[in-house]
């Protein structure tokens, strides 16, 4: 019952927060004020001090700075309260608005609230146990979604549950950030990585995640910097982006990351800081920063005893939100593999920077795994204690496992017991191995089919304790009858070119997207649309990117991305009320649909155009 205090607890903190917002009587948030020509809004105030000396965050839209956003400050409320009453105030249309608004985002988190803990009480649904595709045990039977075979794959093989739902309730959102950001959203193609955070002398440390580096060194603020990983001479090499010069870091055996030096790098440091008098007469902190040259230190640097990265921090957080107790093992930082392999006779593995899926059709177990010199060779070692498996890498990218066969000794979902986990029975196969070739189809084993071991009792994990079920985030929706296609209304840029629509992504969420990113506590600026508000907080990477990514992730009850002709049909659903959301773009503008749909059993149909969508400004 931790999951369900803990969730439950998150959900009634935050609406004891809105409503803390909603109850300060003494300055109005989100109204526009105009104070000597220019308009401002108070964002949100520190509600736990509530004295003239506490703080409030205040935008400020008539001023935009160089990159492009609303300049913020922040203001005691002290000097708030002697301001607003000299300045012109909102209209009465204006509070009554907002103060509907809040009333709406409150009520919407009691219900929510009440939701989740229904959701708690209530039998959780879980992913289907056969091959065939079991709607449940004892229940109907019908195809599984790509979605949930993922995820009975995941559940099957080992991996930590709470991790298996975080990487499901991730794709929607990905393909939403992937269709308008490319460089931030999109999907990386399979091969090797780094991961986790390095440091060395010189005050080097650099934080690594699937995209990025963020790099700093001899008191230099941290930069956001693109890089390259390459095998030369059978070596990893890693190419950082830098100013003024790029640079290499070659990966050693024994884990560390070597460049020559000195390096030369441009960044900015702070120079001190200072008060400056405000519009309402107070006291404003200004930091002073100038950019700087800086001869760092030849770069050797080590994971170990570095500060966890942003990365690893932020998926701690996911698997204490939705796991009960056991987080799994961790990430090792240094190189690492993503995305799926798989040969010709039915063996593949699928890469995961804790662990990877070694699978035989069915059957899939998960093993942990390192990126190792073989000789010459890059190779990547499985750590299968019964059948070791050494897989070399090859200057095409594929993966070279030798020649022989391969059991997986998997298992399957039987049900669950009288405390809710779920139970298991042995699975086994075994395949040729066959050169894995990044990101092939899977194919039916050609040596062997699956057999299920004879056993008295349903087994648990490796470890012989029941695997706990993961608690599916409020929110969630079971899949139902309810099939819902798109189809393309806009035509083609220009003849012979693709349908605007044409490979989008589409999600099916259980709110309007405005109130989803609402109930999620996603911070909106006045006078920006909430959805350009996101794509700036995720292109900026910041914090609010992953509050939307949460509340878009546990209001999504599908999702999929249209053919080459606009046209989609989206995975079943329960009959009800929900909103088809998704974006393209056309003549240099981004139109956004977040429409409205009543959903049957049965074949649904709805035509995206220009007249249902509206425009992001």
């Amino acid at each position: 019952m931790r999951i369900r205090a803990r969730v439950l607890g998150m959900v009634a903190g935050l609406g004891l927060m809105l409503g803390a917002v909603a109850s300060a009587d003494d300055l109005k948030l989100h109204v526009t004020y105009v104070c000597n020509g220019e308009r401002l809004f108070i964002e949100n105030c520190n509600m736990q001090n509530l004295s003239d000396t506490a703080n409030c965050f205040v935008g400020h839209p008539d001023t935009i700075l160089s990159n492009g956003m609303m300049k913020y400050t922040n203001e005691t409320r002290g000097s708030l309260k002697k301001l607003l009453p000299n300045c012109k105030q909102p209209s009465a249309e204006e509070v009554a608005r907002t103060k509907a608004f809040d009333k709406k985002v409150a009520d919407k988190q009691e219900a929510l609230r009440k939701e989740a803990e229904a959701k708690m009480d209530a039998p959780p649904p879980m992913p289907a146990g056969g091959g065939s595709g079991a709607s449940g045990f004892g229940g109907a039977v019908q195809p599984q979604t790509a979605e949930q075979k993922a995820l009975n794959r995941c559940i099957t093989a080992g991996r930590v549950p709470a991790t298996c739902m975080g990487n499901t309730l991730s794709k929607p959102f990905d393909a939403i950030v992937a269709s308008v950001l490319p460089s931030v959203g999109k999907t990386l193609p399979p091969g090797m990585q780094v991961t986790g955070a390095f440091e060395g002398k010189g005050g080097w440390r650099i934080e690594f995640d699937d995209r990025f580096a963020m790099v700093t060194c001899a008191g230099l603020h941290a930069e956001q910097q693109n890089y390259k990983l390459e095998l030369k001479n059978n070596r990893a090499v890693l190419t950082i982006t830098n100013s003024p010069n790029s640079f290499q870091l070659a990966v050693r055996p024994d884990g560390l990351l070597e460049g020559a030096g000195p390096v030369v790098v441009n960044g900015t440091v702070d120079t001190g800081s200072h008060y400056e008098t405000n519009y309402s007469g107070g006291q404003t902190l200004v930091v002073e920063y100038v950019h700087a040259t800086r001869n760092c230190a030849q770069p050797v640097l080590s994971s170990k005893g570095a500060a966890p990265s942003a990365t690893e921090w932020a998926g701690g957080v996911l698997k204490s939100m939705f796991n009960d107790g056991d987080s799994g093992p961790p990430t090792p930082a240094g190189l690492r593999m993503h995305g799926n392999y798989a040969a010709q006779t039915g063996f593949s593995a699928e890469f995961y920077p804790e662990s990877v899926i070694v699978a035989c059709g069915e059957p899939a177990k998960a093993y942990a795994y390192e990126v190792v010199a073989n000789g010459a060779q890059t190779a990547v070692k499985v750590e299968d204690p019964g059948h070791p498996l050494l897989l070399n890498m090859r200057s095409d990218g594929t993966l070279d496992p030798g020649t022989g066969t391969y059991p997986v000794h998997g298992r399957r979902i039987t049900g669950q017991n009288n405390d809710g986990d779920f139970t298991f029975t042995p699975l086994e196969a075994t395949c040729n191995l066959g050169l894995l070739v990044p990101g092939a189809a899977e194919r039916a084993p050609a040596m062997t089919t699956a057999s299920t071991v004879a056993s008295s009792t349903p087994t648990s994990g490796a470890g012989g304790g029941a695997v706990k079920l993961a608690v599916m985030p409020a929110g969630a929706v079971v899949p139902g009858n309810a099939v819902l296609s798109v189809t393309s209304g806009m035509a083609a840029a220009q003849a012979g070119g693709a349908n605007p629509l044409a490979g989008r992504a589409f999600v099916l969420l259980k709110d309007s997207f405005d109130n989803v990113l609402a109930k999620g506590g996603f911070p909106v600026p006045t006078g920006i649309a909430p959805y350009k508000a996101m794509l700036m907080a995720c292109a900026q990477r910041s914090p609010d990117c992953q509050r939307a990514s949460n509340a878009i992730n546990a209001a999504t009850a599908a999702g999929v991305r249209a053919d080459a002709t606009g046209r989609a049909t989206l995975p079943g659903v329960a009959p009800g009320t929900y909103y088809l959301m998704g974006s393209a773009s056309t003549d240099g503008q981004i139109l956004l649909w977040d429409v409205k749909v009543e959903l049957r059993g049965g074949a649904n149909t709805i035509a995206l155009n220009q007249g249902n969508a509206g425009l992001v400004k």
